[in-house]
C-alpha cells in the first residue's frame, strides 16, 4: 500500500518558506492589528444596512493563504523514499490528527456549553462568544497535529519506525447510532439552508440551525469511526484515501473562500469548516465502500495489488 496524491518531495522546502513567514503575519494581523499599508480592496457588502463600498484589508487573507498553503505542502509532499511503511505512517498520523482535532472540539463544546448553562441562560448555545476563536484555530490544527505527529513517527526512536495498530470504535451500536443521527441531522440543515437561501435569498444561520451543525461533526465522527465489518487491509486503503481526499477537499474550499469572501461570509464558511473534514471523510469513503462491494474479489486484489 502506497499513499497516492502526493506532492513532490521538492516542495516541502516551499512549505516551510510560505508557512512560517504567514505564522508571523497571522500572528501580528490577530493580536497586534497590524494592516500591510494599502493591502486592501473596495468591495460592496451584501448587508442592506451598508450603502456603499468598504475597504477590506487583505493582510489577515493573505496571512491565511500562506499558512494553509505551506502546511498543506509540508504535510503531503512525498519522501525522497516513498515506501510501505510511511504510507502507514501517514495513514497512522491522519487518523490522529482529525481524532484530536475533534476532541479538542468536543472539550472546547463540553466547556463552553457548561459555562453557559450554568448561568442558566435561554439559550445556552446561542451565546458561544468564542466560536469564532475556536473556528479560526480550527483552520490549521489538523494540518499541524499531522506533521507533529507524522514526523514524531518519522524520527522518534532513534529511527526505529514502530507504527502502531489504529483502533476503531466497534461497528455494534455505533456505526449505526452515527448514521442514525448524522443523516437527518445534515438532511434537515440543507433543506431548511437551501429554503432560506432560495426563498429568501438569506444564508445566515438560524440560531437552531447552529445548534445542529454544533453537534454533527462529533456524530459523523462516531459513523467514520466505527469499524466495518470485514475491516482488512483493503478496508484501511480505503480509509486513508477518503480522510487524504476529505482534508484536500476541504482545505480547497477554504482557500477559494478566503480569497473571495469577506465579512460575515467567510465567517459562516469558518463555522461550516469545523465539521466539512468529517463529513467529505463519511461521504467518500461509504461511496467508495459500497462502489467496490459492487466488485468482484479479483478486482478487489487487483486494486490492492495496484496500491
Amino acid at each position: 500500500m502506497k499513499t497516492r496524491f502526493l506532492f513532490p518531495n521538492r516542495f516541502r522546502l516551499l512549505g516551510w518558506i510560505l508557512a512560517l513567514p504567514g505564522l508571523a503575519l497571522g500572528c501580528f494581523a490577530l493580536y497586534q492589528d497590524y494592516k500591510i499599508p494599502g493591502f486592501g480592496v473596495s468591495i460592496w457588502p451584501r448587508s442592506p444596512y451598508f450603502h456603499g463600498p468598504i475597504y477590506q484589508d487583505l493582510t489577515k487573507t493573505l496571512a491565511i493563504l500562506l499558512v494553509i498553503v505551506g502546511l498543506f505542502l509540508i504535510a503531503f509532499s512525498k519522501e525522497k523514499k516513498e515506501d510501505e511503511l510511511t504510507a502507514k505512517m501517514r495513514q497512522n498520523a491522519l487518523y490522529w490528527a482529525v481524532l484530536a482535532n475533534y476532541m479538542v472540539y468536543l472539550v472546547w463544546l463540553l466547556v463552553v456549553l457548561t459555562m453557559e448553562l450554568l448561568k442558566l441562560d435561554k439559550d445556552p448555545l446561542g451565546s458561544f462568544a468564542d466560536i469564532l476563536g475556536m473556528s479560526t484555530y480550527n483552520l490549521f490544527t489538523p494540518l499541524i497535529i499531522f506533521i507533529a505527529r507524522y514526523y514524531y513517527l518519522r524520527y522518534s526512536k532513534n529511527g526505529e519506525y514502530i507504527v502502531g495498530q489504529l483502533f476503531y470504535l466497534p461497528e455494534k451500536p455505533y456505526k449505526m447510532r452515527g448514521r442514525f443521527i448524522s443523516v437527518p441531522l445534515l438532511l434537515i440543515i440543507l433543506v431548511s439552508f437551501t429554503g432560506s437561501w432560495f426563498f429568501k435569498g438569506d444564508v445566515e444561520l438560524k440560531d437552531w440551525m447552529q445548534i445542529l451543525l454544533l453537534f454533527l461533526p462529533l456524530t459523523l465522527l462516531i459513523w467514520g469511526y466505527s469499524r466495518q465489518n470485514n475491516e482488512d487491509e483493503f478496508i484501511s486503503t480505503l480509509r486513508l484515501e477518503s480522510m487524504q481526499l476529505a482534508v484536500y477537499v476541504n482545505y480547497a474550499v477554504l482557500l477559494a473562500a478566503n480569497l473571495f469572501l469577506f465579512f460575515t461570509d467567510f465567517m459562516l464558511v469558518m463555522f461550516l469548516n469545523l465539521g466539512t473534514i468529517a463529513l467529505f471523510f463519511v461521504l467518500r469513503f461509504n461511496y467508495i465502500l459500497w462502489k467496490h462491494t459492487k466488485e468482484t474479489p479479483n478486482s478487489k486484489q487487483g486494486l490492492l495489488s495496484h496500491n
